[in-house]
């Protein structure tokens, strides 16, 4: 089986959330003035209160890719771990990309095994069990941006830190960082208010319409310097590619200030 270890494309990570872009959307949006391609200090700040207020007043729904902003949310990362959890045991799509997964994973074949555990990540991404063996799977085969990628999103989740702290430190260590443990993270927050994974990367870079988030290095990046995931969300309404993508929201948030 021929298999390239970053399978997943960023718009396409889950499938009932990362439908591709068509039509207008895909188009990039020129801005007058290249020495102004960034959005402004005073546009920052008034799409950080806009985001949020809008956010906390939606009718409660809660998807497992679900964020929400309010300070006193009515779902927490840590009830999204726990619902991931609980309803991943009886996902036969999942169980059997499991199945298989392990079998091809018992045999060495770990391309394979890779392929297979994605699959089963792209049904729950907050499973940090799977995050863990799917990381494995890419150590293995020398991939280790990818997987420091993987055990660093597991432990954002909560991963249990004897099955995930060495193997993370080694990675990282292969990678010209480190990683040592300073506490577990504070799940029982709102998921912008939590450590973020690969899965939120990917997530908020489809929201934000930043593409390009198939680079590990940027990637990794994030997930070794970023708090939180509003933090994450803040550094890409920063990016040129946020502006350029985003024009018409943009005139609106300005329109609507004055």
């Amino acid at each position: 089986m021929t298999f390239h270890p970053m399978t997943f494309h960023p718009t396409a990570f889950h499938p009932t959330t990362f439908q591709p872009m068509t039509g207008q959307t895909d188009e990039v949006i020129s801005i007058v003035g290249a020495e102004d391609p960034y959005v402004d200090a005073q546009t920052l700040a008034r799409l950080a209160e806009v985001v949020p207020a809008a956010t906390a007043v939606a009718p409660f729904i809660a998807p497992p890719s679900r964020f929400d902003m309010a300070w006193q949310p009515s779902v927490t990362r840590a009830g999204q771990i726990a619902r991931t959890m609980d309803r991943a045991r009886s996902d036969d799509r999942f169980l059997g990309a499991i199945a298989r997964a392990d079998a091809a994973r018992d045999a060495g074949h770990w391309p394979e095994a890779l392929q297979e555990y994605g699959m089963a990540l792209q049904l729950w991404p907050l499973h940090w069990g799977y995050c863990i063996q799917y990381a494995h799977m890419a150590k293995e085969q020398g991939s280790h941006l990818l997987a420091e990628i993987w055990y660093r999103s597991a432990v954002a989740l909560g991963a249990v830190p004897d099955m995930v702290d060495p193997h993370l430190a080694y990675v990282a260590r292969a990678n010209g960082s480190d990683f040592v443990r300073c506490a577990t993270p504070d799940l029982d927050v709102a998921p912008m208010l939590a450590p973020p994974t690969v899965h939120d990367l990917r997530l908020l870079g489809a929201l934000t319409r930043v593409r390009g988030l198939s680079d590990e290095a940027w990637m990794l990046d994030l997930l070794r310097h970023m708090p939180d995931n509003r933090a994450v969300l803040m550094q890409m309404l920063q990016m040129p590619e946020f502006a350029r993508n985003n024009r018409d929201l943009l005139d609106i948030v300005q329109a609507d200030h004055g």
